[in-house]
């Protein structure tokens, strides 16, 4: 009977309660230890973008939508007004198109209630909870970890993990990297009922204050006002002077907006200083690990606190369910997770310091910014794409006869089965790009070939430096699909005229390819350019082709420019659009070339050996 690993969790946190149901959820056996004594009601409100959303989502679809039940799903038509402190209207953000063009919505909603939804699927999956507990330290020996809580007493577990916020004891035992680092203003933050700004989100700037407003659902909106102050200024006050004093500085802004603080319930205002850390090359010490605030806090100017929690808790789960390991399992879990926060970490420091606008000149700068990019966030876009690690797509099927150009008809077998790798450029689930991709491989599959589909998700990669894919088990895997092909199909939407940075980024790791032969030197390889103009989706074929020749590949005759993905087609049966018919005709073109490869493979690893 294999011995269920047993995992001690660091606070009862967003990032812990999520981390206690991923884990739970497969199995382990697990402890969650809160300092407080009542968990889920304390704070005002946070965002879940749809990073965030899509890792609700993979801790489960129950989950999901009970989260979708207690905050406020934006609508597709939705849009977040940016104004100045006298209600001028300097942009308009479509966070709702953004959602649909993400594949999911942003949801605002209050934090208790997102920490006891969390804190009952916890329960329901069999962690157990000890509240007004603290961890105050932690010792290893062999395959145990003794944790030291409040009190003297101790816990034994196979693992900790460290989900006590920006404080955290146990990562001041691990790298004892001192005090974190005021950014130079504080946060008071609240929620309020019947407001007259009505259930609608809302930035408001003014000179060294900015309000961010968005609405949880029964009437309510939940706020949050950065302030430039000293350190210490604010929390010193408490929450009734906070709220008082907040107001008076509102003097002359636009009336809602000073109602919005005044009618707030002084029971639910929070009053902190904001703080960061710089990023650290480590969060892991043997079988005890750091996350959420505890591993990489950040300012809230990109609202993505909360969003990297939840993002660590469904990467560290998938790295110890595939690593029986411990210690390997959270150095897997790490090097996923460390870039990405880090960048995070820093955008979030240049958008808060741009958002306060704390004297006249940066105050008429940033408004200025906001009004000419039409959004308060430059960061957030290429934020907002990750997603939980996608169950990789390999179809083999039995094979069929084939019509190929110029060739007399042939019954394949095993050996000269033709692999073709299809790689889509957007990160939109559900996109167009995707759809063809998968009708690309649909066909290729019937004339008898293996493929294997990356989505957007799966090629999400960080931006190609030479060597960085060797630490990145997903680069790695993309490159032995790509070593082991004998066709490749690109199709990328036409962003700007040109192709995706995302597939290009994804194509520069090839440049890393190693094996008999160099980059895609002598492979077919079919372009698709998705877009609704002619002439953008044109020149974005083009690039594709110029791409494809560079990297030593051979592009098919034929290219193809489509607006939208044919619709499902049996076997056998004719493309009945324009569009289908060029795919067809570029897939038949690939599966011929492929075929070709095949034949001379014992050739070409004769040569290079």
């Amino acid at each position: 009977m294999v011995k269920k690993k047993s995992v001690v969790i660091a606070g009862g946190g967003i990032g812990g309660l999520a981390t206690a149901v991923a884990l739970a959820r497969r199995a382990m056996d697990v402890t969650v230890v809160e300092r407080s004594g009542r968990m889920g009601t304390q704070g005002s409100g946070l965002m879940l973008y749809p990073n965030g959303v899509r890792a609700v989502d993979a801790l489960g679809a129950q989950l999901g939508a009970r989260i979708r039940s207690l905050g406020h799903v934006t609508r597709p038509d939705e849009v977040r007004t940016v104004t100045d402190s006298a209600g001028t209207v300097l942009a308009q953000e479509p966070i709702g198109a953004m959602g649909e063009e993400l594949g999911a919505p942003q949801i605002p909603i209050l934090r208790s209630a997102l920490q006891r939804a969390l804190l009952d699927e916890a329960l329901a999956a069999g962690a157990a909870v000890m509240p007004g507990t603290a961890v105050e330290d932690y010792a290893m020996a062999g395959d145990t970890v003794t944790v030291l809580l409040s009190a003297g007493k101790t816990l034994e577990c196979g693992a900790l993990v460290a989900a006590d916020g920006i404080h955290s004891a146990v990562r001041r035992r691990m790298l004892a990297d001192g005090p974190a680092q005021y950014r130079g203003y504080s946060s008071v933050r609240g929620r309020t009922k019947g407001s007259a700004l009505g259930q609608r989100s809302y930035v408001v700037n003014g000179r060294g204050i900015q309000i961010f407003i968005a609405p949880v659902g029964a009437d309510t909106l939940y706020w949050t006002a950065k302030i430039t102050a000293p350190a210490g200024l604010w929390p010193a006050k408490g929450p009734a002077r906070a709220q008082d004093d907040l107001a008076a500085a509102l003097a002359g802004w636009h009336p809602p907006v000073l109602r919005l603080i005044r009618d707030a319930d002084p029971h639910d205002i929070v009053v902190t200083d904001i703080h960061d850390r710089d990023p650290v090359p480590r969060w892991v010490d043997s079988r005890v690990a750091l996350l959420g605030d505890a591993a990489h806090p950040m300012v809230p100017a990109l609202g993505q606190g909360a969003n990297m929690a939840l993002e660590d808790a469904v990467v560290l789960a998938d790295a110890m369910s595939a690593h029986e390991d411990v210690p390997a399992a959270l150095l897997a879990y790490q090097r996923e997770r460390l870039e990405r926060t880090a960048a995070v970490v820093l955008k979030s420091r240049r958008q808060g310091s741009l958002d306060q606008g704390a004297g006249q000149a940066e105050e008429k700068q940033r408004n200025a910014r906001v009004k000419a990019e039409g959004r308060k966030d430059t960061d957030a876009a290429d934020v907002l794409g990750w997603r939980p690690l996608a169950r990789r797509r390999e179809r083999h099927t039995k094979p069929a006869v084939v019509d190929m150009p110029d060739r007399t008809r042939e019954e394949p077998t095993t050996a000269d089965t033709p692999h073709i790798v299809l790689i889509s450029g957007s990160l939109r689930r559900g996109s167009t790009s995707d759809r063809v991709a998968d009708w690309c491989a649909q066909r290729c599959a019937d004339q008898g070939a293996t493929t294997r589909v990356f989505n957007g998700a799966d090629i999400d990669f960080p931006a190609y430096r030479p060597g960085l894919g060797a630490a990145w088990p997903d680069v790695q895997d993309f490159l032995d699909e790509l070593r082991r092909a004998d066709g490749v199909v690109l199709v990328s939407p036409t962003y700007h005229g040109t192709v995706s940075g995302l597939l290009k980024n994804a194509v520069d790791y090839i440049n890393d390819l190693d094996g008999p032969t160099p980059y895609l030197e002598g492979r077919a390889i079919g372009c698709v350019a998705v877009g609704a103009g002619a002439q953008g989706a044109v020149s974005t074929l083009a690039t594709l082709r110029t791409i494809g020749h560079a990297v030593r590949a051979w592009p098919t005759p034929v290219g193809v420019a489509v607006s939208a993905a044919p619709a499902p087609l049996p076997a056998g049966e004719p493309a009945p659009t324009p569009d289908g018919e060029r795919l067809v005709q570029m897939v038949s073109q690939l599966m011929w070339m492929g075929r070709v490869r095949v034949a001379q493979r014992p050739a070409l690893l004769g040569a290079a050996a």
